[in-house]
């Protein structure tokens, strides 16, 4: 028997990957597919809501799909009543002599071209990168586009869903909910959890009133972030004294300073470094959400600010360093737009029905160069020229969900190398 699991059965079924020409059951009968019905994910037969014509009489109802015909017993079906609705019992071999049942079976075994049984085995038995390596180049440019603008789609989806849930938790209020998004894009990995809790502990509209005051704004920052306690230099004990003042007018709550990590991150990823960076992105952009929701194109360069001269030659408080500057990276730049603007307008979008706002994100990301990692680069050394970030996220999606897990089956590409000749 060739290389066969039943999931490939149920694309064979599904995509009509067999010959239709004077079908007949196992007993002789004459029978045509009108509708190969709806794939069935849960319990129960294998696809419901089929259509066929045995004879001269036709037939609605469940379709049940095995490698043999005796899997049937072995999965002890003809004890369980939801099989009881079964029109049409779909196997690669028929290996019993006697009937099942009532209902007819119909054989694959002549019916499929053994290019599909290869093509598959192939796919699934790989163990490049990419399972159909340099063949993802031979479909067709239509089909390969459609699949990777409907993989970034589901992308920005499923990492805008936690965004969506803020927003309710923020009441609605999108510059605060937005305020977090930004400020966990800034923590990175590390970092994400106490730069979320720092934005949720002050504001947005708190920075606002500061935002044509650097000095202010790196008071509120570092203060609510916990880092101004026993100042060790000047600048530290005047941010102390300037936050003084705010934490009793805005009546804020300082966050524990053991909650930031410092342990093996470059100097240049330091929390405190973040911490003023953003300071000065702020002062630059005000209320987040209003001018990235605003900007028709957004460069990197744009927001690859340079903060106060403090942090020239300072990684952290108190300690002086070599002469370096601290300006935001593109990496983090470019971090912000993918991770943080593009999936926060595009839940917005739907939350408040403006659809310009979803095209406002897929613009962004197909402006912003490339991302150039492992993931993305499987596909660029088979040969594809990856032209932007839309087009980058969504080969991520791509490879992290299909191609490691080998579902060829469930992916476009995979679908269409199966059917296509050789």
């Amino acid at each position: 028997m060739p290389y066969l699991k039943e999931e490939l059965l149920h694309h064979i079924w599904q995509h009509r990957l067999f010959d239709h020409n004077g079908l007949k059951t196992v007993g002789g009968q004459p029978i045509e597919v009108l509708k190969v019905g709806t794939l069935n994910s849960n319990a129960g037969p294998d696809f419901q809501n089929a259509r066929i014509k045995v004879d001269a009489t036709e037939w609605v109802g469940n379709v049940e799909i095995h490698i043999k015909s005796s899997d049937w017993l072995r999965h002890g079906h003809q004890d369980d009543a939801a099989y009881s609705n079964i029109i049409l019992h779909v196997v690669f071999e028929d290996d019993l002599k006697e009937p099942l049942g009532q209902f007819p079976t119909l054989e694959l075994k002549h019916l499929v071209s053994d290019q599909v049984l290869r093509r598959y085995e192939n796919l699934d038995t790989s163990s490049d990168e990419l399972p159909c390596g340099k063949r993802f180049l031979e479909v067709p440019d239509l089909v390969r586009s459609a699949w990777l603008d409907s993989l970034l789609i589901g992308r920005l989806q499923r990492k805008s869903e936690w965004m969506s849930h803020l927003v309710e938790a923020c009441e609605g209020d999108l510059e605060q909910a937005f305020t977090v998004v930004v400020f966990q894009a800034f923590g990175m990995k590390v970092n994400a959890e106490p730069f979320e809790q720092l934005a949720k502990h002050i504001p947005w509209k708190v920075f606002s009133k500061h935002q044509d005051n650097l000095f202010q704004l790196e008071a509120l920052l570092f203060g609510t972030a916990g880092f101004l306690s026993n100042p060790k230099d000047d600048y530290q004990k005047a941010l102390n004294k300037e936050f003084d003042f705010l934490l009793h007018k805005y009546q804020l709550k300082p966050l524990d300073v053991t909650l930031w990590k410092f342990l093996r991150l470059r100097p240049a990823n330091f929390p405190t470094v973040r911490l003023a960076q953003l300071a000065a992105l702020f002062q630059s952009t005000g209320a987040f959400f209003n001018w990235f929701s605003n900007q028709k194109e957004i460069d990197p360069k744009q927001l690859m600010l340079e903060p106060s001269s403090y942090w020239k030659n300072h990684y952290n408080f108190g300690t002086e360093s070599k002469p370096k500057s601290k300006r935001i990276g593109k990496t983090v730049a470019r971090n912000i737009i993918i991770n943080a603007v593009a999936p926060f307008l595009f839940v917005t979008a739907h939350r408040q029905a403006k659809p310009e706002l979803q095209d406002h994100a897929l613009n962004l990301l197909q402006q912003l160069e490339s991302e150039s990692n492992v993931k993305v680069n499987a596909f660029v050394n088979e040969g594809l020229k990856v032209r932007n970030a839309a087009e980058s996220q969504a080969l991520i999606e791509l490879k992290t969900h299909f191609c490691d897990h080998k579902k060829c089956l469930t992916c476009s590409i995979g679908a269409n190398i199966l059917k296509r000749g050789s």
